[in-house]
Parts: structure tokens; C-alpha cells; sequence
């Protein structure tokens, strides 16, 4: 159990590992949390990982005959024939995108398969009573109607809190009994934004200035309340909006002549306001162009590497932040020597972020010396970084 959690909550990384060990006992976990918390995203990441194609199924949009199938006559006999949307006993194993043709081992195992199937059921509380009750045979005992599922199908179930305002109807006592109950919460403050920057934000190299503000202000990675009047709010789910909204663009200070033929200096991200806004609210979108500016005042790079000692080291929070994830870009092989003597010049809080970020996003630099001395420094607050990076 994780501080600042309950006995009955997890984490978003704990609630991935729970959902893993139900995959693998061959039981049905089903997660809950607020809203664009991530859920979907865990699901897919363990598909991928497991070589599963996932197939993603709404049970909120689902009628009753979607689970049992649809009836069949045949020599004056009516059976059940499930939809092609679940694969049953019988069924190939899928080919990997783009491939046509399967390939086998010495083994005659496909080789350019995937393994089975992971069958998500999100929305799985926002599902009539009637679509619950078709749901039970495929949850307990892996049928569709009358047919087994293939024996590679895993499912998975998710859904949002009732207390968060969001469509969900009672799970009956029936159902309750069939699955793993998962509760899914963030931890509090920088401990969140540490666990989602290591397990998200940085393998997926989010842009970098979103990791500086969240690193900056750890409360704005989730704000959601359900009683709030924005027509947004701040989650996992809209700050990855805002990282295909800036990835790749560049934000200058250009000049301007005002409405009344004067010289000015615009920041050109400030006319992207009002699309942020619709992302992470407005108040957060302000905050955040705000902060991005800092990026436009950085130590160069090069005056780093010429003058590691002597290069002045930001002394705001913004700025420090900023500097380091600039850094994080920048750094290589060759350049690794004078950037950590520079980076070591800052507090434990910045250096520790700067060589986890390194070890996510440029593995291949944990062989340099510098690396390993900053390692040996550092081990008390890297300890479990450096044993999952082992």
C-alpha cells in the first residue's frame, strides 16, 4: 500500500500490477476512478506489453444481444451466434498490423502473431441492467451465449465513480461477486507527478515543458472535483491533449504593431489561450503559457559546456525546472562531462529529477562515468529507480 492511500485504493502503477496479477490467475479485475485518470491507457499499455490485441468494448452503448449473440435456425434448431467482436474456440490468432501472410518457428508457432486477446469492457458501470445480466456468462464463465471464448481472451472491466457525477448505474450483488474490484487514485501532490512523469510522461517523451510545469506545480496533474463549473478540468487524459497540441512548435516573441501603430513584443503562444483553455481550463492554460516563457531565458547550451562552473544557475523554481528539462533534450555522449558538472551545482530535488529523466528517456548514457558518480551521490533518492533500471 502506498503512503497517502487507503487499504482500498491504489495507484495508477500499483492498479496496472493488480490488473496483471488477475490477468495471469485467470480472474476478471474491474477498475474504478474519477474521470481521465488514465484507466484506458494502463489497459493498452499491458496489451502491448503482452502481445494481445485489444479489443475495446463500450458496454454502455452495448444491447443485451451484443453479449449472447443473435439467434440461428438450422435444421428447424435455433442456436446462438456470437458477433465477430469476441473471438471464440476455433478462432486464428490475429496477425500483427501490416502482415498478411503468418510465418512459424521450428516450433510451427506463428511469429508474427499476437499472442491472444485482451477484451477491455470499459464503461462496464454505465451499462443497462439488462446489458449486466447478458454480461454475466461472458465475466464468469467466458462465454458468449452458448460459445466458449478462445482460451487466449483476457478481460478486463473499467468504469467511473458514481460519487464523481458520472453515468453509472448499480453494479448488482450477482455481479459483484464475479470480478476484482480495483479503486484507482493518485497519490497527493509531487508524489503523483513523480510516479506519472517515471511511468508515462517520460517513456512516452511528452514535451518537455509540460514536464517542467507539472514538475513546478504537481497539483495541477489532477484537479478533477465533481462538483466544478469549468467545462474541463486538469487529468492525465487533457494534459496528453496538450502534449499533441505543442509537440514539435516552437513559441516565439515576436513584434507586433499595436492597434494604434506602436512596436510591441507578443509571446506567440498567448493566441493559443482560449484552444488550451479548452483542454486544461482556462485558468491552467494561462498559468501554463505563462510559465513556458521562462524557456526563452535559459542558460544556452553551449555557455553550459564551456563554462560548467562558471554559468549562472537559475535561482526561481520555473526557471530551474525549465533549465532542466532543456538539459534533458540536449545532453549527450559528448557533451555529458560539463552539463552533470553544471547540473550538480543544483539541489538534490533538480539533479534527481534531471538523472531520472535520463534513465527513461536516454538509457544509453547510464554507462558514462558521470552517470555513475551522480548515481553514487544521489542512491538515497534514487534507490528504487536505480534497482528498477538493474
Amino acid at each position: 500500500m502506498s503512503s497517502g492511500l487507503t487499504a482500498y485504493t491504489c495507484t495508477p502503477r500499483e492498479t496496472k500490477a493488480f490488473v496483471i496479477d488477475c490477468m495471469m490467475a485467470g480472474l476478471v479485475p474491474f477498475i474504478q476512478s474519477s474521470p481521465a485518470m488514465g484507466k484506458s491507457a494502463i489497459v493498452a499499455q499491458i496489451a502491448r506489453e503482452y502481445n494481445l490485441k485489444l479489443i475495446d468494448h463500450r458496454l454502455s452503448t452495448s444491447a443485451p444481444e451484443d453479449l449472447s449473440g443473435l439467434p440461428h435456425f438450422k435444421n428447424g434448431v435455433a442456436s446462438f451466434v456470437p458477433f465477430d467482436t469476441f473471438p471464440v474456440e476455433g478462432t486464428e490468432l490475429p496477425l500483427w498490423p501490416g502482415e498478411t501472410e503468418r510465418k512459424f518457428d521450428a516450433e510451427g508457432n506463428c511469429i508474427n502473431c499476437y499472442a491472444g486477446w485482451l477484451l477491455f469492457l470499459d464503461e462496464f458501470n454505465s451499462a443497462t441492467k439488462m446489458v449486466q445480466a447478458a454480461a454475466y456468462k461472458l465475466v464468469l464463465d467466458e462465454m458468449v451465449g452458448q460459445t466458449p471464448l478462445h482460451a487466449n481472451v483476457r478481460i478486463v472491466c473499467a468504469g467511473n465513480l458514481a460519487t464523481d457525477r458520472a453515468i453509472v448505474n448499480p453494479i448488482s450483488t450477482a455481479m459483484q461477486s464475479r470480478l476484482i474490484h480495483i479503486t484507482m487514485q493518485m497519490l497527493p501532490g509531487a508524489a503523483g507527478v513523480k510516479e506519472f512523469l517515471q511511468d508515462v510522461a517520460l517513456p512516452q517523451k511528452w514535451d518537455m515543458r509540460i514536464v517542467a510545469y507539472l514538475s513546478y506545480r504537481p497539483g495541477a496533474l489532477h484537479d478533477f472535483r465533481p462538483d466544478h463549473n469549468e467545462k474541463t478540468f486538469c487529468a492525465p487524459r487533457t494534459w496528453e491533449f496538450m502534449h499533441k497540441l505543442i509537440r514539435g512548435k516552437t513559441f516565439n516573441f515576436v513584434k507586433k504593431m499595436d492597434e494604434n501603430g506602436h512596436p510591441i513584443e507578443v509571446y506567440e503562444m498567448e493566441a493559443k489561450a482560449a484552444l488550451f483553455a479548452g483542454a486544461i481550463t482556462s485558468g491552467e492554460a494561462v498559468n501554463f503559457i505563462t510559465f513556458t516563457k521562462v524557456f526563452h531565458s535559459l542558460p544556452k547550451v553551449k555557455d553550459i559546456v564551456d563554462d560548467p562552473t562558471g554559468t549562472t544557475v537559475p535561482t526561481d523554481g520555473a526557471t530551474r525546472f525549465a533549465t532542466i528539462t532543456h538539459l534533458v533534450e540536449h545532453v549527450d555522449d559528448k557533451n555529458f562531462d560539463p552539463i552533470a558538472e553544471y547540473i550538480n551545482r543544483f539541489t538534490a530535488e533538480f539533479r534527481v529529477l534531471f538523472f531520472r529523466a535520463l534513465m527513461i528517456q536516454k538509457p544509453e548514457l547510464k554507462k558514462h562515468q558521470a552517470f555513475r558518480k551522480a548515481m553514487v551521490d544521489l542512491s538515497r533518492y534514487l534507490h528504487d529507480d536505480i534497482a528498477a533500471a538493474a
